[in-house]
């Protein structure tokens, strides 16, 4: 039986593999960002606007991790939805808004929850899915 032994060089393999690493995770971040903000759902513009990418960090030398974050106090709840709730006045002694052409208050109201729309995993799965790079 034949056995072949390899050694490898540490110190030059990370010398080497950190510039690659480090540019292909910058490149594949910045592309997340982009598509997350063309597929964030639009109403203000504040939810894209809040989308930034994170910094990188090294855990280990041929580790790098990172991401995209969107900042809006609201993200999460657009981005996994929302179960239903009882919304209730707390600034005022009650809510007001228009419903069916009136001005209506009422003193809490019950939200029907919401559907979750994953701007940022889709923009993630898209971008990767498009990358000759990734297998």
């Amino acid at each position: 039986m034949t056995s072949i032994r390899f050694d490898v060089n540490q110190a030059g393999l990370e010398r080497q593999a950190h510039p690659i690493l480090g540019r292909t995770h910058s490149s594949l971040t910045r592309q997340t960002a982009t598509q997350a903000k063309v597929n964030v759902p639009v109403r203000t513009g504040h939810l894209g606007r809040s989308i930034r990418e994170d910094p990188q960090t090294w855990p280990s030398p041929l580790h790098v991790s990172g991401g995209v974050t969107a900042h809006a106090d609201y993200a999460a709840a657009v981005h996994q939805g929302s179960r239903p709730h009882v919304i209730r006045a707390r600034r005022a002694q009650a809510l007001s808004f228009f419903w069916h052409g009136q001005r209506v208050f009422f003193k809490s109201v019950n939200h029907p929850g919401s559907k979750g729309r994953p701007f940022l995993l889709n923009a993630a799965r898209q971008v990767l899915a498009a990358d000759p790079r990734v297998t």
